[in-house]
């Protein structure tokens, strides 16, 4: 039995509201469940196979209380009965399969609800179209079969949006995840399907679409991120096909290989501060294989003695301390800078209704509305009944309504918020909200608290758990004794040769990629640092660094460079060298 993925999803996914359902389907109901002459059930070679692995995982520490229900409760079978109520092998399409459907979809609703045992579903047919349960995860085939419309139909049974305990959808991509745990005639299929949907629905993947980089930000002359738009993305795009990193159909060409250290991205001045961006976007589209492969990963070893090692248990020690922030500022000084900001605001107009009349024609050729008889534009009439500014903005910036009171009297500009309230309290919240977080950061200070640290523990918790991660961004590591796990998740080429020049240096006692649960708290989010590491020449000494493609602030995201300020000023507090750095070459060591 492969290892139940559902369980390890299910501790991801705790506290979201979400519950984690999985799907069997099986070649023999007689498989799953046997029916014994004295009218008895037992069960067959799966479900023994299925209690056993699952009795296995969750003595684990890490999945301890996780289900609170027994084993038998959380697994069971839909499937067709014969007249003398005994489940029987079907196709899935005929009279006899109706009780099963009805079945499914009368607790479909009821399978959501987290109080409900079961999570493991184990059927013979692939639940043609009857059954749209959102929450299935994971889909295990344990059948072969050479059928291409019932794959089609197992693999529809996970192609939903998940839904939560309140009934909404969720559109995080962390969480919309399909694992299909599959038998060898899959690999044809799924090298088949995804160029299905690029004929039947017009769809490309792998392929550079002129507007693929709109969504890069840049910051702009008065301080703010916004993204570059389409218009800059075509051009970025047609220097790319020029110099060769893409064809003229979008295609990523040879010349573009981010995997070697050496590579830069070769793009005009006007571009070049989006370099890091680009390549991040493209590596996105690199058509490396139409579907990853499962089969092309392994669970990370956890090594016990380096966590034991003298090295670590000093690292350790000097990082594990938690922190909390405090900010100290001077309202009149907020006032001035929100003053400022709000100044910059465009003008604010009031909303407009254009109105177009066209005339249709009907001939043989079909339907056309190409002539327009009139168009008219008009402004709406101002509102009558203005929304309450002070309580809006005090709920959006937590700010006294004295403080919001006098920015907006000297602010010059309140006779606009009649003209177009809803765009006027937008853009003046957001313009204090930005002063608010500069000011903050420019002011902020980080203290210990007491008997508060990053528990040792979780480390191997994760590792008790099982830490899967995918071969084509492992940096293996060569130095048993550096590393607490064998391998090291890289998320970018920069950490990758970081990784690797960590192991390779003979300085470098022991090195450390900070788990994501460890997390800085600041005001605009938690931040994550990089690495940590113990080096010895003369003396040993303790690091902490943060890798980035540029050490230029102005080439960063703006909410970058004050994660990296609140992360310098909590290991100041901690007296932990950090910084920020492209290579290891720029460390002293």
């Amino acid at each position: 039995m492969k290892r139940l993925n559902s369980t390890s999803k299910e501790r991801a996914l705790k506290g979201k509201g979400l519950k984690v359902l999985s799907l069997f389907f099986i070649d023999r109901v007689a498989n799953y469940r046997i029916y014994n002459p004295d009218g008895t059930t037992s069960l067959g070679k799966i479900g023994r196979w299925f209690e056993e692995a699952y009795l296995e995982l969750t003595t684990k520490p890490i999945y301890k209380g996780l289900i609170p229900f027994t084993v038998s409760e959380v697994h069971n079978g839909y499937f067709s009965q014969d007249k003398e109520g005994r489940a029987k092998d079907t196709r899935g399409n005929t009279a006899d399969d109706e009780d099963t459907y009805n079945l499914i979809m009368r607790d479909k609703e009821r399978l959501l609800d987290p109080k409900v045992a079961l999570r493991f579903i184990f059927s013979h047919s692939a639940l043609r179209e009857g059954w749209d349960n959102p929450n299935v995860f994971q889909i295990c085939t344990l059948s072969e079969t050479q059928s291409v419309e019932k794959k089609r139909q197992e693999i529809g049974r996970g192609l939903r949006l998940p839904v939560n305990e309140a009934g909404e959808r969720v559109h995080d991509e962390t969480v919309n995840r399909l694992t299909v745990i599959a038998n060898e005639s899959y690999e044809d299929f799924a090298r088949t399907l995804q160029t299905e949907f690029e004929n039947d629905f017009g769809l490309k993947f792998g392929k550079v679409e002129k507007i693929a980089f709109a969504e890069i930000v840049r910051q702009a002359s008065d301080g703010t991120d916004t993204p570059i738009g389409q218009d800059t993305s075509q051009q970025i795009w047609a220097e790319l096909v020029r110099a060769g990193y893409l064809s003229a159909d979008g295609d990523i060409l040879d010349k573009f290989d981010s995997k070697n250290p050496h590579f830069e991205l070769q793009i005009g001045e006007s571009y070049a501060d989006l370099s890091g961006e680009i390549i991040d976007e493209i590596n996105r589209k690199v058509f490396k294989n139409r579907i990853v492969n499962a089969r092309e990963r392994r669970e990370l070893k956890f090594r016990k003695e380096v966590q034991l090692s003298e090295e670590f248990q000093t690292l350790w020690d000097k990082i594990k301390q938690r922190t909390r922030y405090r900010v100290n500022f001077k309202t009149d000084e907020l006032i001035e800078r929100a003053l400022a900001r709000i100044a910059k605001i465009e003008p604010i107009k009031a909303p407009r209704i254009a109105t177009t009349v066209v005339e249709l024609d009907i001939s043989d050729a079909g339907v056309s509305a190409d002539r327009q008889i009139a168009t008219r534009v008009r402004d709406m009439e101002p509102v009558k009944v203005l929304p309450d500014i002070l309580a809006f903005l005090q709920k959006e910036t937590e700010l006294t309504r004295h403080t919001l009171a006098e920015v907006l009297k000297r602010s010059g500009r309140l006779a606009e918020f009649k003209i177009n309230p809803q765009a006027f309290m937008a853009a003046v919240s957001r313009e204090l909200s930005r002063a608010l977080h500069d000011l903050m950061l420019d002011g902020i200070k980080y203290e210990k608290v007491a008997g508060l640290h990053w528990e040792q523990s979780r480390l191997e918790q994760d590792a008790e758990g099982g830490i899967v991660r995918y071969l084509t961004n492992l940096y293996e590591v060569k130095n048993r004794d550096k590393s607490l796990f064998d391998a090291i998740e890289y998320e970018s080429e920069v950490e990758k040769q970081f990784a690797r020049d960590l192991d390779n240096n003979e300085n470098i006692k022991l090195f450390v990629k900070l788990p994501g649960w460890f997390k800085i708290d600041t005001p605009i989010g938690s931040y994550n640092p990089d690495w940590a590491f113990v080096t010895e020449r003369e003396e040993r000494l303790y690091f902490v660094r943060e890798t980035k493609s540029t050490l230029n602030d102005d080439e960063r995201r703006k909410k970058e460079n004050q994660k990296i300020a609140c992360g310098r000023e909590h290991f100041k507090a901690l007296g932990v060298d950090y910084d920020v750095v492209t290579s290891l070459a720029e460390v002293a060591i």
